[in-house]
């Protein structure tokens, strides 16, 4: 055996669960040998330990005659001694005509175990790395799962106290397993294919699909409820997510210089004393606020900063007079509800002062490219438009400029800006979600402008009984379709939608 078919082997031990095909024969044991060699049979007499048995149903019926294997079909690189025969169970099947077959064994064997002098000289070295690993895995059952084509035998073997054969595949089968019983139901994910949900069948399932070249990386065991018992494994998006994240930075950087030029704007406005062309301004700047997807504050990656920019006197004990309620509804206030320019020009300066301290913050410590940073903005383009729903369609967040619409539109477009970003990810796992959600969002928009009379906007409470009613309806769709992305594309969640 050379060198790297022997590391090859040393990475199979370490949980290596993908079938690459077959592995040089190992040589015959040498005379010198009395350890065990993998592959080698148990006694005829050997059977099923009890334990096994009762974990897997399948080992507990009578052997027939579809299950049997020979000697031969049963490879080389089986990396397990004392293969028990008379407990092989034909599993079912693989993609071209492959069959696949449950062989316990007494033991995990991954490596052939023999005294240095035994051994060619250019294995000597790694027997001895091995040595440790080996006897302990040796005081183990094995399962193996083997894919027989033709005559051959394509194994993967793990403990049999462990999941290691809970979620394997090969060429044509992107997804097969052994599961305990009680399992009724898999969910397998991949990063680039949608999600299969199926039911297993005598501790067994397998998803045969020739065309699909995505490999597996997460699975649930679901009870018969279709309640999820275990999560395996998971898939990690953080690979795929960083690129889309690091684009929508350089959205946020670009608004925000926007931001500061248009807060220097109305602040001239104000000062004007140009009651209108302040209220104008104000807009304008707010708008590219809400661009950003930080509408009041909620959801946002700014924390209690991004309250102070577009916080609402919300759950202050002052209420509009505390001196907690600052930024945009602030100056709204100011505006609209009291006419009070001066009020409005020193809240401004604040507001100024706020936006000049968020842009000295790197955006990288904001929206860091982790786990738990993505999963957090990867929730966003459900939740600006959940925020919307809540807050600006209810007035909630209205301090006078009856400006709620205007504010929906501008949520609308940071949606689909992350709708944009996040497509490239959300596309192999849910082809026609961001198309649908693109036309719902132009429905939506459609309802908005069509409540505008002579291009003024309409406050929210203003609106007939039939313009709220569309609103609400067309607001509700988008955010059904929208709700499934964070589980579709950070988790391993079955919640597929049905578009």
């Amino acid at each position: 055996m050379t060198r790297g078919v022997a590391l090859a082997v040393a990475v199979a031990l370490a949980g290596l669960v993908a079938l690459t095909g077959l592995a040089p024969a190992y040589a015959s044991p040498r005379p010198c040998s009395s350890y065990p060699t993998p592959g080698s049979l148990a006694p005829a007499t050997a059977t099923v330990p009890a334990a096994l048995s009762a974990r897997y149903a399948i080992l507990r019926r009578p052997q027939q005659a579809a299950d049997r294997l020979s000697r031969g079909e049963l490879s080389a690189s089986l990396s397990a001694s004392g293969v028990i025969m008379s407990g092989i169970r034909l599993l079912g099947h693989a993609a071209f005509g492959g069959k696949i077959y449950l062989v316990p064994a007494q033991h995990l064997l991954g490596f052939r175990m023999a005294p240095a002098r035994c051994l060619p000289p250019d294995q000597r070295s790694l027997e001895r790395e091995l040595l440790p690993q080996l006897r302990k895995e040796y005081t183990q059952a094995a399962l193996c799962l083997v894919i027989v084509r033709s005559g051959t035998g394509s194994p993967t073997c793990g403990s049999a106290s462990g999941n290691s054969e809970a979620l394997l595949y090969t060429n044509g089968t992107p997804g097969f397993g052994l599961v305990p019983n009680g399992v009724r139901g898999v969910t397998v994910s991949y990063t680039t294919a949608p999600p299969r949900t199926l039911a297993v069948h005598h501790n067994f399932f397998t998803i045969i699909t020739p065309k699909q070249s995505a490999a597996p990386c997460g699975l649930q065991w679901l009870d018969p409820t279709g309640n999820v018992i275990k999560t395996i494994t998971g898939c990690s998006f953080i690979l795929l997510e960083t690129q889309p994240l690091y684009e929508y930075r350089d959205y946020v950087t670009g608004k925000l210089a926007t931001l500061q030029s248009q807060v220097a704007a109305l602040i001239a406005a104000i000062n004007s004393g140009n009651l209108a062309q302040a209220e104008a301004a104000w807009l304008t700047a707010h708008l590219t606020w809400l661009d950003i997807g930080q509408d009041d504050g909620a959801y946002g990656c700014f924390g209690e900063l991004g309250r102070e920019i577009d916080g609402t006197a919300a759950g202050l004990a002052a209420g509009t007079a505390s001196s907690e309620f600052t930024g945009f509804h602030k100056i709204e206030f100011d505006l609209w509800t009291n006419q009070n320019l001066a009020a409005a020009a020193t809240d401004a300066q604040q507001l100024q002062s706020l936006v000049a301290e968020l842009v000295k913050i790197p955006l990288a410590s904001e929206l860091p490219a982790t786990k738990n940073g993505i999963a957090a903005w990867v929730l966003r383009p459900h939740e600006i438009l959940e925020d919307a729903n809540r807050d600006t369609l209810t007035a909630q967040d209205d301090y006078g400029s009856g400006t709620g619409l205007a504010s929906l539109t501008a949520d609308i477009a940071a949606t689909r800006e992350l709708l944009s970003v996040l497509a490239p990810v959300i596309d192999p796992v849910a082809p026609h979600l961001v198309h649908h959600a693109r036309g719902q969002l132009d429905t939506l928009s459609n309802a908005i402008q069509a409540t505008r009379v002579n291009g003024d906007w309409v406050a929210v409470q203003n609106l007939s009984s039939s313009q709220r009613e569309q609103i609400d309806a067309d607001t509700g769709a988008v955010l059904e379709t929208l709700a499934p992305i964070p589980d579709l594309i950070t988790s391993t969640g079955n919640n597929a939608p049905s578009i």
